[in-house]
């Protein structure tokens, strides 16, 4: 039980590691690891098209009605075109996100301007929904910039996730012989 346990913890501290590393990469060369997504989607959506293609014709030789030939060709020529231009992806997703920003701050602007004459922080509403707007179009109108901010972003929160995570599996260790007797002990009571 101890061996599993701390081979466990080990491959969770070597994956924090590997996290972490991943999360400087980010934080460092955003604009790399925006492209090196962009190439992983193409890849991937290149390998879906194909395997729909190649799954298409094997049902039409046992007439099974299975229709993958339209979404692959698609599939194929997506993941061709991501592959020539990876910020696409990208730029594409965060255009979306000021989009969904853009029009939940309109609704939070339409509860602000309802409540204007209840006992309510209407203001305060009012005030947030205009900054949210303001963010939102900056994001529509600037989606490359936005796209680096959340690679930054995700890179920091990365090394965050992967040092909490290696302290925890350092403290876990420290006291594996208490933690596998209760575990042990748990089991025997099942």
């Amino acid at each position: 039980m101890k061996d599993i346990f701390n081979r466990t913890t080990n491959s969770i501290i070597v994956s924090s590691i590997i996290a972490g590393i991943l999360g400087i990469v980010m934080l460092i060369y955003p604009n790399i690891s925006i492209k090196t997504i962009g190439l992983i989607a193409a890849i991937y959506i290149i390998i879906n098209g194909l395997v729909l293609i190649v799954l298409d014709i094997k049902a039409a030789r046992y007439y099974i009605p299975f229709d993958g030939m339209l979404p692959g060709i698609l599939s194929l020529v997506l993941g061709v075109i991501l592959l020539s231009k990876p910020n696409i992806l990208s730029t594409l997703f965060t255009i979306a996100i000021g989009v969904w920003i853009v029009l939940a701050s309109i609704n939070s602007l339409k509860i602000a301007i309802a409540l204007r004459h209840e006992d309510a922080p209407w203001l305060l509403l009012l005030l947030f929904g205009i900054i949210d707007l303001i963010l939102g179009i900056i994001v529509v109108i600037n989606p490359f910039e936005a796209s680096l901010s959340i690679v930054v972003f995700t890179g920091i929160m990365l090394i965050i996730h992967a040092i909490i995570d290696i302290v925890d599996m350092i403290i876990i260790k420290r006291d594996a012989k208490k933690i596998t007797k209760i575990i042990e002990n748990s089991l025997k009571e099942i």
